[in-house]
């Protein structure tokens, strides 16, 4: 399994966010960098965890409504 740190599983998401949504990037690459800030300044992986289950689920349901014809 990939450390909650992971570079490329940060860029796998960031991509597939693009993809999906132009706006939700940017706000993905800002919640990033606090997700990061957070972990150093208490030395948890805590704050990427659920940094990349946010945006999991994201993903999920913007796929979802887009499979459905809500877009």
């Amino acid at each position: 399994m990939a450390e909650p740190g992971d570079p490329l599983v940060q860029a796998a998401l960031r991509v597939t966010v693009s993809g999906l949504d132009l706006a939700a990037a940017e706000r993905f690459d800002r919640e990033l960098i606090a997700a990061r800030r957070e972990a150093e300044r208490t030395g948890s992986a805590a704050p990427l965890e659920s940094f990349r289950y946010r945006w999991r689920v994201f993903i999920a349901l913007r796929r979802n409504l887009d499979d459905a014809g809500g877009t």
